[in-house]
């Protein structure tokens, strides 16, 4: 987000040349600065990624006789101007020497490098030099700014602490995350890394204690996960691990974050997701290239339990009912994963740019598993437990685009189910509809009729509401903009008298979105009550859409969305934290 007067400047700058406007080079239209922040880092980034008539990697000299008609780039090596540029001229680390008569009619953006020979007729626009480095990667043609840990005292200590520091020994105590199955979960153990000649080794061994029922000593409330890793190198690494675990685990964790379901079990008693019981044991191991690139395969054996809801205190509408937690597959199930992760996002928390796609395949089987109950269309019943084999795949793919220093556009699709072998077991399946979906819809809402391409249920109510699509594919588009918020001016700057000022400012954005999607069954009920193959992929007529607007403030938005597909739906308010995705 934009921050700091340097940023606001060069954004003018920016749009003083996209109009045209030449001005005279003047002690205000002059920026030498010692540091780089972030987004002046990504708003050069910005400016070189602009169309160019000459673009140069190694030693560049326009010669005196020679003109430029357009916009000059230079990355990672000196520049010398003898000649005209007509356009602006950006280096990316690398020192500009400007010979007399030289002229550049627009802006001349340095970064990492000096400025030589400059007077007042040699830039026609603004002048920006930064002596750090910009810290950088490409993406094909395209510079992508990152974060530079190297920067400063204070990282340079952390990066230094994290490959340096011999051990590490602490013992935590966090919570979990607050939902209507466990209450509170407190976490409580101790946690061990050293950092090894070979590489990194971690050891956890934490308990787990409910806070449903009081905090009951009782076997429903205790849980543990203990964890052991050695890492084979620290950026480029082959690791291997094993778990141990008794938790409860949710369904659908995918759609909103940890933090986003505490909040509102919380606050607003409603809890976006199922859970299990889910006791076993697995292996694993992983091939790692820094956090770019990773891929796991992993073996394990878990028993699955259904959970019950329970009545754990919320702050507001306490008396209200919670949603029974629905009645999951039970058994003994041996799991084969495997999961490919690609992250190229200049910030996890806040991107700007870049990939990220995440790939699961998972094979698993159970000699003696219980159903739960579903509806008719979606499998057979079952009396007595039944041998249960399927394979289940899951993509998640987002690319985030800066169109603009205030502005991007940011894509996402999610797509998963069933694979092969027998149907899905419940803690495996898919539903749509919600804030972290669909939230045109509301979650888990009742449809009318036999159509239901949100959560299948066919139109038969269950306790709980159970997801039940064997498939479902769901696609994101949102655009962002910076909108700056100033409450009470410049009122004293603006007075002869001087006076007072107090200014207001905090980063905000202005969204704009739309999804679409759906779920649907292998098999479907049709108009005359037989049940049928189903299409591979269903007509896009029966898909569900919605578009929306919303104020993003960095950690916290607010998000009005409307169906397009079903007018009859009310607009619908969300709350998200941090982004939609």
């Amino acid at each position: 987000m934009p921050n700091g007067g340097a940023r606001a400047v060069l954004v003018a700058a920016l749009l003083a040349a996209a109009g045209g406007a030449a001005r005279a080079q003047g002690a205000d239209t002059t920026v030498r600065a010692d540091t780089l922040s972030y987004d002046d880092a990504t708003a050069v980034a910005y400016l070189y990624n602009l169309p160019a008539s000459l673009r140069a990697a190694s030693a560049l000299t326009i010669t005196r006789d020679q003109t430029v008609s357009g916009n000059v780039a230079v990355l990672g090596a000196p520049l010398v101007i003898g000649g005209h540029v007509t356009g602006r001229v950006v280096v990316i680390n690398g020192d500009v020497t400007v010979l007399p008569g030289a002229r550049v009619d627009s802006d001349l953006v340095v970064t990492g490098g000096k400025v030589r020979g400059v007077d007042s007729t040699s830039v026609g626009g603004h002048l920006r030099v930064y002596a750090p480095r910009l810290p950088y990667r490409l993406e094909g043609d395209q510079v992508v700014a990152v974060h530079d840990e190297s920067q400063g005292i204070a990282n340079w200590f952390r990066q230094w602490k994290r490959r340096h520091l011999r051990t590490h020994n602490r013992v935590v105590l966090k919570s979990g995350t607050y939902n209507r199955v466990e209450g509170l979960p407190v976490i409580l153990g101790p946690t061990v890394r050293q950092n090894t000649p070979l590489g990194p080794l971690s050891v956890d061994a934490l308990g787990i204690y409910r806070s449903a029922d009081h905090f009951a000593w009782k076997s429903d409330n205790l849980g543990y996960n203990v964890t052991g890793e050695m890492q084979f190198g620290y950026r480029h690494a082959v690791a291997l691990g094993v778990e141990a675990f008794d938790v409860v685990a949710p369904v659908e964790s995918w759609q909103l974050r940890d933090s986003e379901i505490g909040l509102a079990s919380f606050f607003l008693h409603r809890d976006f997701r199922d859970y299990y019981n889910s006791k076993g044991a697995r292996a694993y191991v992983a091939v790692r290239d820094g956090s770019a690139l990773s891929a796991t395969l992993g073996l394990g054996q878990e028993r699955w339990q259904p959970r019950a809801a329970r009545d754990p205190w919320t702050l507001f509408r306490g008396n209200d009912v919670w949603r029974p937690n629905p009645v999951m597959d039970a058994g003994t199930f041996t799991l084969a994963t495997a999961t490919v992760t690609y992250d190229t996002r200049n910030d996890r928390d806040n991107p700007w740019t870049g990939w990220f796609a995440t790939a699961s395949l998972e094979h698993g089987w159970s000699q003696h598993a219980t159903l739960g109950p579903t509806s008719d269309v979606v499998r057979a019943a079952a009396s007595t437990p039944v041998p249960v084999a399927y394979t289940r795949g899951v993509l998640d793919l987002r690319r985030y685009n800066r169109l603009s220093p205030e502005s991007q556009l940011n894509l996402r699709l999610f797509a998963g189910g069933w694979l092969g072998g027998d149907p899905l077991p419940l803690e495996r399946r898919f539903s749509l509809g919600g804030p972290g979906s669909l939230p045109g819809y509301d979650f888990r809402e009742a449809p009318g009729g036999t159509q239901d391409a949100l959560s299948c249920s066919a139109g038969q109510a269950l306790p709980g509401a159970p997801a039940q699509c064997d498939r479902m594919v769901l696609v994101q588009a949102e655009y962002r903009r910076d909108l700056r918020l100033h409450l009470f001016g410049d009122w004293g700057a603006q007075s002869s008298g001087g006076g007072w000022s107090w200014t207001f400012y905090h980063p905000l954005q202005w969204v704009v979105f739309t999804d679409a999607g759906r779920g649907w069954l292998l098999h479907e009920r049709g108009a005359d009550g037989i049940v049928q193959p189903a299409d591979a992929f269903p007509p896009l007529g029966t898909y569900r859409a919605d578009a929306g607007v919303g104020l993003d403030a960095d950690v916290l938005g607010v998000f009005v969305a409307k169906s397009l597909t079903d007018w009859k739906h009310p607009v619908q308010v969300v709350v998200r934290l941090r982004h939609r995705f």
